[in-house]
């Protein structure tokens, strides 16, 4: 399953091509993307804490 994970995260950048009108230049540019990001951060520290809780459950355990 990871690395089918790896796999799609990988294919991102070459699925995500800009757009026509894809402009860097927009002073809304740098909250769009964070709004893009934003989903991926929070999926990442979600992961994060599983992980860690997941540690501290078998360290206790023992």
């Amino acid at each position: 399953m990871r690395v089918f994970v790896l796999i799609v995260l990988s294919l991102l950048p070459t699925l995500a091509s800009a757009h026509p009108g894809h402009d860097h230049s927009s002073p809304y540019a740098g909250l769009v993307h964070l709004l893009w990001l934003a989903p991926v951060i929070i999926a990442a520290a979600l992961l994060y804490s599983k992980s860690r809780n997941r540690k501290n459950n078998h360290s206790n355990e023992q």
